[in-house]
């Protein structure tokens, strides 16, 4: 009897079912012949990688081969390639991402009654056992903060029409798994993987303009939707039996640490389509999600109470208030009688529910009128009313406010937590106590932490902008004539007086120029949407660029003179200014000049109206950018030390919000391990961070990831908290690292700033041009219009690197500072490399996103693009990369003791070896398609097809190395 063919993993099997499924989808529409193309590319690409092997760096002729063959596709053909590869990595993504949770499952139970492995309940039972008192843990919870802040990037370019079928996919391949399914069932499931794998076929991944803002918002807004208003209960509910757990008989009291905010519709800087009516919509359609959201909990809650009970069966508070209800809504309490009349809480729902029907008919009514008032979306799609429309579930414009909607709507969330509240109170006096603590429970704790403003939304400008505003203002009311000839110095002394003035500055009647008029009316905006939606709602402003203290007085200026700042004996504040360290530069003078600012007395009244909590921002990418991989971590983890102290010696309470990319190069990779190497004093339980572009996809769009994500980053909060590195511990370290931070600080600026060819290389070899000009976000990509490296947004910056497999920004100047510590100290260096890895937490986190930047690089690619230039500049730039790519390899090895890259984490190395000839056709196809477009004359009515081919190629590469910019 022949031997038994093992089976295949369930993720294999996963994946080559739903090949197999595109493949037939494929056949429907496209042919037979656009079939034998896609495999013909498939065969092609994977023979050329088992030619080259794992480590090859040129594919030779055989790629030679493959681009002239790619060069005589037409454009329907490379269409039909991007598009066939594309949705292949769509469907392997979803298949990963299932087995990522099905491992975890198996793991959980696997491990019976031991904590989950990076879960909250690991990290409390660590703490116990390491001696950690339940005091000191209600310390941490009594001034905890986690709360991801999600932004809008061009590296995220799915249309929100893409993430809901993507998520229908997600949704049946789950499905899969359950061994009751009967073998027709199997069937019919495939049947409509093959239904939702055309619909995706079918519909255009890429807009044919670019996104608008509030495109951008109602995407951000997809998350909220899909994933956290049902998964933040559950964190809570697990955070509740882990202390039970890790303490038992010990009581906590567990307040809203996990919160979330956002961007989109607030940057401003650089971004001119964001304006003060904008960032209006933007707040109200946060609050008119909230509200669709909450009807369907309050509908949910209502037939689950379907408690019978009698008047003396409920609590005196509870039946007060459906009296008052009753008074207030006559009408609506005659048609709850009749239908629940022996059913208390059935028909205190239906109040509820009539109550937030009312406070979202107001906001409607005032979106309407906003966008009447001259915010109107071109064209006829406007995104506004579609999502309003959406939410509303009618197709139609939402309905108009009635009259007695203003005396019946819930004004603040506190007064629909006050009827939670009494329901779940006598609920527990009469017997439904387990009632009280699941649906209601739930909906308090999303109460507290969404309110009815879902996020707090961010507001960010350029501190040159809010300086030319405050230029003109001060000069317009005779106080200072020529407010920007000042030094900074001068400046802050200026405004400094001007805030501690009570008289107001701005004229009433206006007359400012466009952009100072705007910006007067962004501050008078949050003070009237505070007013109505509550100060968290939008109470930080990040001023970007901070050089010096004035650039965060100007902003308090304008605050004033809102009101939203009061200066006085018994200082008032609801509005945070940020200061924003970005450069190499920025971050060696943070810390001073948090000290200038500290020092000035009318900045010490907004410190003390704020109870002392000093919210500070860092840029990884911009930094990054500026003095490369290594320096800026270093810079970045020397800034924060340096914020601690300062901090301590004015009695602040520091919060530090980083903003991290999604990619090495930006600040990103694994968060927990970012957590865990911050330094010691830096975190205190208080962490802000950014989620970016395709990164808010793979960690938040599928609920089971979104869980595992947050759970591990509050997992990370609490152990860093509780069982910090220790403070002061190997100085030897740190001054290795002050030692390499130069040497690789020199290594890139000589290639980046020192070569002048450099700039040209990088146009020339990588898809920079043709990123800036695709229509896949909003926000253009310099700051101001020239060819400079300087003036270029981090992002493309970082996003050209990893299309072109490059992943420069992720590791160059590592290895060239490796070279010269072991030329001068040999085999000291290398042991003291290892020893830092193995102990160093910051360390083994540089050290380890090296190499998952060097993984997702490819050398071999990297060279086709290479052949976009022309040979002289090849000559010249290529072979450095090689070689300091040679370095950098061999110091990754040297510090993890490894044989290969990415040895620490097989299953991610595997991963990238089998996604590799699958994204290789699509890399070929940009090839071309680069070369086609520098070709092409202008006008040329091709150049726009080109275009949108690119950006197809951009967003399927970016799927299938599940990493952009």
């Amino acid at each position: 009897m022949a031997p038994r063919e093992p089976e295949p993993d369930p993720l294999s099997a996963d994946v080559n079912t739903l090949g197999r499924l595109l493949g037939d989808v494929l056949r429907e529409q496209e042919g037979e012949a656009g079939f034998a193309l896609v495999e013909e590319y498939r065969a092609a690409t994977k023979q050329m990688r088992a030619a080259v092997g794992e480590d090859g760096d040129d594919f030779g002729e055989t790629g030679r081969r493959l681009r002239a063959r790619t060069d005589e596709l037409g454009l329907d053909q490379c269409r039909l390639v991007v598009r066939a590869f594309s949705a292949y990595f769509h469907l392997v993504n979803l298949a990963e991402e299932h087995h990522r949770l099905r491992v975890l499952r198996r793991r959980e139970q696997e491990a019976g009654p031991s904590p989950r492995g990076e879960s909250v309940r690991q990290a409390l039972m660590e703490a116990a056992a390491a001696g950690v008192k339940a005091e000191r843990v209600r310390s941490l919870l009594r001034s905890c903060l986690v709360e991801p802040v999600f932004t809008a990037h061009p590296t995220e370019a799915r249309r929100r029409s893409v993430l809901f079928k993507l998520r229908r996919l997600s949704d049946i391949v789950e499905q899969l798994d359950d061994p009751r399914l009967t073998s027709h069932e199997r069937l019919r499931l495939f049947d409509r993987i093959r239904e939702e794998v055309t619909s995706l076929w079918l519909t255009e991944e890429v807009r044919g303009r670019a996104p608008r803002v509030l495109d951008e918002v109602r995407n951000g807004l997809y998350y909220f939707e899909e994933s956290l208003w049902e998964l933040v209960p559950r964190l809570y509910r697990e955070l509740d039996e882990a202390l039970a757990s890790a303490y038992p008989g010990e009581s906590f009291e567990v307040p809203p640490f996990l919160r979330f905010g956002s961007w989109i519709g607030g940057d401003r800087d650089g971004h001119p389509h964001v304006t003060a009516q904008v960032t209006e919509q933007t707040l109200r359609l946060h609050r008119e999600t909230a509200f669709s959201l909450y009807e369907s909990s309050l509908a949910e809650l209502e037939r689950e109470l379907s408690v019978a009970a009698e008047p003396r069966e409920i609590s005196d508070e509870l039946a007060r208030s459906l009296d008052a209800d009753a008074a207030a809504m006559p009408e609506l309490a005659a048609s709850l009688t009749l239908h629940f009349a022996s059913e208390p809480y059935r028909r205190k729902g239906g109040f509820m529910q009539a109550r937030i029907a009312a406070a979202r008919r107001i906001n409607a009514a005032r979106l309407r009128e906003r966008r009447r008032g001259g915010a109107a979306a071109e064209g006829d799609d406007d995104p506004v009313l579609g999502q309003a429309q959406r939410l509303w579930g009618t197709g139609a414009p939402p309905e108009p406010p009635r009259p007695d909607d203003d005396h019946i709507a819930y004004a603040r969330p506190d007064a629909l937590g006050e009827d939670l509240r009494l329901i779940g109170e006598s609920l527990r006096q009469h017997r439904g106590a387990r009632l009280a603590d699941g649906l209601v429970a739930d909906l308090l704790r999303r109460l507290a932490v969404f309110g009815f403003h879902l996020a707090r939304l961010d507001l960010r400008q350029h501190s040159e902008v809010v300086a030319a505003a405050t230029a003109e203002v001060l000069q317009v009311a005779g106080v200072e004539p020529d407010f920007l000839a000042l030094d900074l110095p001068a400046r802050a002394r200026v405004l400094a007086r001007e805030i501690a003035n009570p008289r107001p500055i701005l004229r009433p009647l206006g007359g400012y120029s466009a952009p100072t008029a705007e910006t007067i009316a962004l501050f008078q905006m949050i003070a009237r949407l505070q007013q109505e939606l509550g100060p968290d709602a939008c109470n930080v402003f990040i001023v970007s660029m901070t050089a010096g203290t004035a650039d965060v007085l100007a902003p308090l200026l304008f605050a004033k003179e809102a009101g939203l700042f009061d200066p006085g004996p018994q200082p008032r504040s609801t509005l945070q200014v940020v200061p924003l360290f970005e450069t190499i530069e920025d971050l060696h003078r943070a810390a001073g000049l948090m000290e200038e600012l500290f020092a000035l007395p009318v900045y010490a009244r907004q410190l003390e109206a704020w109870q002392g909590q000093q919210q500070v921002m860092l840029g990884y990418s911009d930094s990054n950018k500026d003095g490369g991989f290594v320096t800026a971590n270093w810079e970045l983890y020397r800034a924060q030390r340096a914020l601690v102290a300062a901090c301590r010696k004015a009695g602040a309470t520091l919060l530090l919000f980083h903003g991290r990319g999604g990619a090495i190069g930006r600040g990103g990779g694994p968060t927990g391990r970012a957590i865990m190497a911050q330094p010691p004093g830096a975190l205190s339980g208080r962490l802000r961070l950014t989620e970016q572009g395709e990164v808010a996809f793979a960690r938040y769009a599928h609920p089971g990831i979104a869980h595992r994500h947050l759970e591990q980053t509050i997992h990370a909060v609490v152990r860093a908290t509780l069982l910090p590195f220790p403070e002061g511990g190997h100085d030897d370290w740190a001054a290795e690292m002050e030692a390499l931070s130069p040497l690789a600080l020199a290594s890139y600026r000589r290639l980046v700033y020192g070569d002048p060819d450099f700039v040209r290389y990088f146009h020339e070899a990588t898809p920079i041009d043709a990123i800036t000009g695709l229509r896949i976000g909003s926000r253009p990509a310099r700051r101001e219009q020239s060819g400079r490296i300087e003036d270029l947004r981090a992002i493309p910056w970082v996003f050209s690197w990893t299309q072109s497999r490059h992943g420069l920004p992720g590791w160059y100047g590592l290895g060239g500072a490796y070279a010269a510590q072991v030329e001068a100290k040999g085999e000291e260096a290398r042991r003291r490399w290892a020893e830092m890895y193995r102990e160093w937490p910051f360390f083994r986190s540089l050290i380890d996103n090296a190499q998952l930047s060097m993984g997702k690089a490819d050398l071999a690619v990297a060279r086709i693009y290479d052949a976009l230039a022309e040979p002289a500049l090849r000559a010249k730039i290529f072979p450095r990369i090689v070689e300091e790519w040679r370095r950098t390899r061999e110091a990754v090895l040297t510090a993890t003791g490894r044989s290969a890259l990415l040895d620490i984490s097989p299953v991610l190395r595997r991963s990238i070896r089998l996604r590799n000839p699958y994204v290789d056709p699509l890399s070929f196809v940009q090839v071309s398609l680069l070369a086609r477009l520098r070709a092409a004359a202008e006008p040329a009515p091709e150049r726009d097809v080109l275009q949108r081919l690119l950006a197809l190629t951009v967003n399927g590469i970016a799927a299938g190395l599940q990493s952009t910019g």
